[in-house]
């Protein structure tokens, strides 16, 4: 159900920052720090969103609000079970018309779309200005052809991060020169040509601007056609505060964790004050990420329209969680993976690399599909513990690697075995490549995230403290006089109400 409207009535920009958990934005704001934050939310409203349904004390409760799961509820205002989102390479067709963007292409608003999760393919009826899907797509199409060579750079760079990504740079510098026609700084290509160097040179502690780098690329190009076409809604996505949050929580606040040392800690360091000492290199990442949201927050300030509205999301958010007896989430990469495969008895497939050490293998059909699913939920590190879990969807696997912890080996060498498979063994270094330095989970997913509404020349209040994350969808459309669509079921509009 789409109600005729005009598109000058409303102008809203949906900044996404991937699980920004709001312990961090308080701290940072009551700190001073993040002076575009304090603006929005003395002027506007911060809300807390929740994922309905969702069992925390399930053992790896996380796994069932990834971002990937989450950011389609959002978008869709359908919850995860209804839209079936397992795993990046998904085939999206569930999703597509039902995204908040879909309603108001169709309806003939213009709408933008940048790295937004699940959002490929990319599609309009007549109305989108521009549309990038995310950097895990399936293939770098988009529009218009100009921001093209941006996408193949987040694209080959998305699927190659975790591989030794300099040791590709002649092509990734060759798509890198292509994207500043797109917008693309010649700061940020130095930056990233530089950014090889630096950690030979420099450390461990400068890996994590990879993140950001990309943070940098993406915004630069997606501010570059935001001010060229000014569509009434667009919807940018950056990840890098996810990422810094997730590997280097315990590195700024390692007051919250234990003094002791994980089982990954323990390869690279023998005493605590050591690993204490080389965490503190790492520990201004989690606000180095917020501080360029807020840069970035700034200029969409700037930007937009008189009356026109910014929203700021996070999805979900996360929690603390001690290595050392809470969580064992090495970084680590899935190599050779097809020798693996193939010796197990699959045929005829594709893999993808996602969030790597995940997986999408892609069979020939539903059938195939289900022997290999068979195949692989029997491998095995340490006996009942599967290597994979893995789910199904159609004539797709989606696999997430479990991580064995040695110290459940006694000290026997670790092997891969399948008991479908009489006599089959392999190295587990040989498959799994474990990272050159402690880099682990210290947080993960709690469902807990956040929505802050900012209207220019505006005061924005709200009579709730919380929503749902499938009322978003309905909220944003309700700013363009459009009703909710047969598939919501909003619990708490109007969510958000403005004074002139």
């Amino acid at each position: 159900m789409i109600q005729s409207v005009n598109p000058q009535r409303a102008s809203v920009l949906f900044l996404e920052v991937n699980e920004a958990e709001r312990h961090f934005l308080e701290k940072l704001v009551g700190e001073g720090k993040l002076p575009a934050f304090a603006r929005v939310l003395s002027e506007g409203v911060i809300l807390n969103t929740r994922i309905p349904d969702w069992d925390a004390k399930k053992d790896k409760s996380w796994r069932d609000i990834s971002p990937w799961i989450i950011w389609p509820s959002v978008y869709t205002g359908l919850a995860p079970e209804e839209h079936g989102i397992v795993g990046f390479g998904q085939d999206t067709s569930r999703l597509r018309e039902r995204c908040v963007w879909d309603v108001l292409d169709r309806a003939g608003i213009p709408i933008g779309i940048f790295g937004c999760l699940m959002s490929y393919p990319p599609r309009s009826t007549g109305s989108a200005s521009f549309y990038v899907p995310e950097a895990l797509a399936d293939e770098a199409e988009c529009f218009p052809r100009s921001a093209r060579p941006v996408q193949e750079f987040n694209v080959y760079a998305a699927r190659n991060y975790s591989e030794g990504f300099g040791l590709k740079g002649a092509k990734a510098l060759g798509l890198l020169l292509k994207a500043t026609g797109a917008g693309v700084s010649l700061g940020t290509v130095a930056r990233t040509v530089a950014q090889i160097p630096a950690e030979k040179l420099l450390g461990a502690h400068r890996e994590p601007e990879r993140a950001m780098l990309h943070s940098y690329l993406c915004f630069e190009v997606f501010e570059k056609l935001y001010r060229k076409y000014r569509p009434a809604y667009t919807a940018v996505h950056l990840n890098h505060t996810a990422y810094m949050q997730h590997r280097y929580w315990r590195a700024a606040e390692p007051q919250r964790f234990r003094d002791a040392l994980s089982e990954t800690d323990q390869r690279f360091f023998k005493s605590v004050d050591e690993r204490k000492r080389y965490e503190q290199k790492f520990a201004h990442w989690i606000e180095t990420s917020f501080a360029f949201s807020d840069r970035a927050l700034a200029r969409m300030i700037d930007a937009v329209p008189d009356g026109g509205w910014i929203l700021f999301g996070t999805g979900l958010g996360v929690r603390p969680f001690d290595p050392c007896d809470e969580i064992h989430n090495p970084v680590v990469r899935l190599v050779r993976e097809r020798e693996l495969f193939d010796a197990i008895g699959l045929t005829d497939y594709a893999v993808l690399h996602q969030m790597n050490p995940d997986v999408t293998v892609n069979l020939a059909d539903e059938a195939a599909a289900a022997a290999a699913l068979e195949k692989v939920r029997a491998l095995e590190v340490l006996s009942g513990e599967p290597l994979f879990t893995a789910q199904q969807r159609g004539r797709q696997l989606f696999l997430e690697l479990n991580m064995p912890r040695r110290s459940r080996a006694h000290g026997a060498p670790l092997e891969i075995r399948s008991p479908l498979v009489p006599g089959f063994r392999a190295d587990f270094a040989r498959h799994i490549s474990e990272h050159w330095n402690n880099d682990q989970s210290t947080a993960h997913h709690k469902d807990a995230g956040l929505l802050i509404a900012w209207r220019k020349g505006h005061r924005v209040t709200s009579r709730h403290t919380s929503v749902p994350v499938t009322d978003i969808a309905p909220a944003i459309l309700s700013l363009f006089g459009i009703a909710p669509q047969p598939w919501h079921r909003p619990e708490k509009l109007p969510v958000f109400e403005s004074q002139g």
